[in-house]
């Protein structure tokens, strides 16, 4: 393990939201088995004020494991590559991690995507004086505690495992996977061509069901919010692909270099930073849009606040996905009209 003051920041960091989280939790699991809230008793008025607690315990939890992933993830991309001997970027220090590295950010953005939904759940149940979704806002913090637990856990075997004394090979680790030209045209056996269509059609069906959610009254908006959720689903990882895969060449101008760090990178001004923030926020805002369609469905208590979520959310998601197919399309299309041609 080495000691170096960002990895040390970020283990800091992850206790801290660690405590706070499972202080939350526990305040949550007794609002599960015990809410009444049509109950008067003193016990329920005490609830209800350990319910407001928690909450904002919960919160400073998930500031703070938010920072630190940020962190984690800045010096991933930026500085840790300096201290490894052989590494160029971020995929020479997940290579250095021994295979744990991937894990720890997997979890991690997972866990943040549950925080977030029950972030969307404590905001509506807010609007109401009745606490309606105090139970299943409760139960969705309950979940985030295993994946939370996952990522602390697999983060620090990965810091410790971190090894700055064994060379890696990073550009090794982009190219060795390609026998062939032509396997670095295809991704799973389907040709890059094919996931290009599948990228453009995906984009102009999400595009319409985000434009049809956002006009949608009330009444039909869980069919068009469900919609909307799943070609955001289905968007966000065929977008991901087409990016390492197709469009990051024009960024490195160089074919077949299939690395998403070297995008973070400040010789391609750290582009990497909006690509996947649009990525992230479509892929958040489409459950989060459903979510609240579904509880207004439900609770008609909700309607007005929850059709203003949902037609917030599929914004964002139209926002983000023109940002990044603008993006994506810019230095393609002035390399196109600079050379002529496109880079296959």
């Amino acid at each position: 393990m080495i000691r170096h003051p960002l990895l040390l920041a970020v283990l800091i960091g992850d206790l801290c939201s660690l405590l706070l989280l499972l202080a939350a939790a526990k305040t949550a699991l007794k609002t599960v088995t015990e809410w009444a809230p049509d109950s008067t008793a003193g016990g329920q008025i005490r609830l209800e004020r350990a319910v407001e607690i928690g909450e904002l315990t919960a919160r400073f939890a998930l500031a703070a494991f938010l920072a630190s992933t940020l962190v984690l993830f800045v010096g991933i991309a930026n500085v840790l590559p300096a201290i490894i001997p052989g590494a160029m970027c971020g995929t020479g220090v997940i290579q250095a991690t021994q295979g744990l590295g991937g894990p720890a950010l997997f979890f991690r953005f997972l866990t943040l995507a549950i925080v977030y939904l029950w972030l969307v759940f404590g905001k509506l149940n807010s609007s109401r004086p009745e606490s309606l979704l105090a139970v299943g806002s409760a139960r969705v913090l309950l979940l985030a505690v295993p994946f939370h637990l996952l990522a602390v856990s697999t983060t620090l075997q990965a810091v410790w495992r971190l090894d700055v004394h064994q060379p890696v090979d990073c550009c090794a680790a982009v190219y060795d996977q390609f026998k062939n030209l032509g396997s670095a045209q295809q991704t799973a056996g389907i040709p890059n061509t094919w996931w290009l269509a599948a990228f453009w059609t995906l984009s102009l069906l999400m595009i319409f069901s985000g434009l049809c959610a956002w006009r949608t009254a009330a009444s039909g908006r869980v069919k068009v919010s469900g919609t909307l959720a799943l070609l955001a689903l289905l968007w966000t990882p065929t977008a991901a692909l087409v990016l390492i895969r197709v469009f990051a060449a024009y960024y490195y101008e160089v074919l077949h270099h299939h690395c998403p760090w070297c995008l973070f990178l400040s010789d391609h001004k750290f582009v990497g930073i909006p690509l996947f923030f649009c990525l992230a926020v479509v892929v958040l805002e489409g459950p989060a849009g459903f979510a609240t369609a579904i509880l207004a469905a439900k609770y008609p208590q909700f309607v007005l606040t929850a059709a203003r979520r949902s037609k917030t959310a599929a914004l964002r998601i139209l926002l983000a996905a023109g940002g990044f197919i603008g993006l994506v399309s810019l230095p393609a299309i002035c390399w196109r009209l600079q050379y002529g041609v496109w880079l296959r």
